[in-house]
């Protein structure tokens, strides 16, 4: 008698759980090195312990236990006592470098209080008591600040390689005029414009974050084909006859029945045969179980409104607003927004 086959599948490692328990660890040492500016300092050359513990003036010791676990993270490299930073850092942690993504990781410094009260935030539905008196006990200032370091850490993501993959995936070479509603930094703004010369971009959004937008504009020499308009764009129209209407990293703060109502402004505002450009992070559900990635699903748990919705999801309330032609493009190599979804308005 034949011996029945038997499938194996692999053992749980608890180690996993543990990875997953203590992954804050390792943010909060990569936070405190972007506050401290370790990155901008062993740019310069290579540090001893002795001598990054001078820069930052603190204690050797803790510059001692600072850098072993940079090194065990893969932040610096060491050889004979000199700490480096490694090319992710080099590339990514230091000011001043058109891809810093420092910004974006003070953002994530400040999610840390909702996500300490998860348990709270979805018994409830609301945030938790200890980040609403952080919130009570901010001033007016320091509220700017945290909304000014939010713009950049949107420009942060965009300069990550995110505006050039948003460029790469549309084709506005006939396209006149562009809204870049909700466009906070205006970074996709200005790629846009400089990849397409003859486009006309308008940011919307709100007067503060214009402001910051404005800013960064005419850093890139761009404030002569990229304007801004301090609005509400949930209740302001977009204009009329535009080519082209850009939601990027907007509809999923919202539910659905108010992306129902941005649609049918961008289709108001749109001349015939334009588009409208969505680019968002999608929950994508693999064929035999689990997600692609497990980022648009936690970053929703960030939310006190929305969700991290499904490619189907945006394509039906495309199809509801009268759009055709509705494309569903994956950005490859894009980690924050991986996919791009393209409806157009007919002729």
């Amino acid at each position: 008698m034949a011996k029945k086959e038997t499938t194996r599948t692999s053992k749980p490692n608890v180690g996993t759980l543990y990875n997953l328990g203590s992954a804050g660890w390792g943010s909060g040492v990569l936070f405190a090195a972007v506050r401290l500016g370790v990155f901008d300092i062993l740019e310069s050359a290579p540090k001893t312990t002795g001598e990054l513990a001078k820069a930052l003036k603190i204690q050797k010791v803790w510059a001692e236990k600072l850098l072993l676990a940079l090194l065990g993270l893969g932040l610096v490299t060491e050889a004979k006592g000199d700490y480096a930073n490694s090319e992710l850092a080099a590339a990514f942690l230091v000011k001043g470098k058109a891809a810093y993504q420092g910004d974006l990781m003070m953002y994530f410094h400040d999610m840390w209080t909702r996500f300490g009260e998860m348990s709270h935030v979805i018994s409830n539905g609301e945030p938790g008591p200890r980040e609403r008196a952080e919130n009570e006990r901010r001033s007016l200032e320091e509220k700017w600040v945290s909304e000014r370091a939010w713009v950049l850490a949107m420009h942060n993501i965009a300069m990550s390689g995110q505006a050039e993959a948003l460029c790469k995936a549309v084709d506005l070479k006939e396209a006149i005029s562009l809204v870049d509603v909700g466009g906070g930094s205006g970074t996709y703004a200005v790629w846009l414009a400089r990849k397409f010369p003859q486009l006309r971009v308008e940011v919307l959004d709100s007067a503060a974050i214009v402001a910051i937008a404005e800013e960064i504009i005419e850093q890139a020499g761009m404030d002569n084909q990229v304007t801004v308009r301090a609005g509400d764009f949930l209740n302001d129209d977009y204009g009329k006859q535009n080519s082209a209407v850009l939601f990027s990293g907007v509809l999923h703060g919202f539910e659905e029945k108010r992306i129902a109502r941005l649609l049918k402004k961008a289709y108001q505002s749109l001349a015939p045969g334009g588009v409208v450009i969505i680019q968002e992070m999608l929950a994508v559900r693999q064929p035999h179980g689990g997600l692609a990635s497990p980022f648009p699903a936690l970053f929703g748990l960030n939310m006190m409104s929305g969700a991290a919705y499904t490619a189907e999801q945006v394509s039906s309330w495309l199809t509801a607003a009268n759009f055709t032609d509705v494309l569903v493009q994956p950005l490859k190599g894009c980690y924050w927004f991986d996919h791009v979804i393209v409806g157009r308005k007919p002729s």
